[in-house]
């Protein structure tokens, strides 16, 4: 995320998705420390690993591609894709800790 923040490639959209990343991340972790909500049983937490793994994997796929493609397709592809992905990752975050 460092990179994506760092770079002037990206646009003022694209840091707002980091930054909504980087607190629903946040809001994740209180979920997980807050010892009066329902734990996660071991397949559910399972699920979390592996679906948030996929979801980063994702943005830092697209993020690569942007780094190495046309200015073109960056503008055209790479970037929207970027934004989505960052967007869906935050998005998935933001409902696990929201979850009872």
């Amino acid at each position: 995320m460092a990179e994506i923040v760092a770079s002037p490639r990206v646009g003022g959209l694209h840091l707002r998705r980091v930054g909504e990343l980087l607190v629903a991340r946040e809001e994740l972790n209180e979920r997980f420390l807050d010892a009066g909500r329902r734990k996660f049983s071991d397949v559910e937490f399972d699920d979390i690993v592996i679906k948030s793994s996929d979801l980063d994997d994702e943005y830092v796929r697209v993020w690569r591609a942007c780094e190495e493609a046309t200015r073109e397709w960056r503008h055209a592809e790479g970037l929207p894709a970027l934004a989505l992905a960052l967007k869906r990752a935050a998005d998935f975050y933001r409902g696990v800790a929201a979850s009872a």
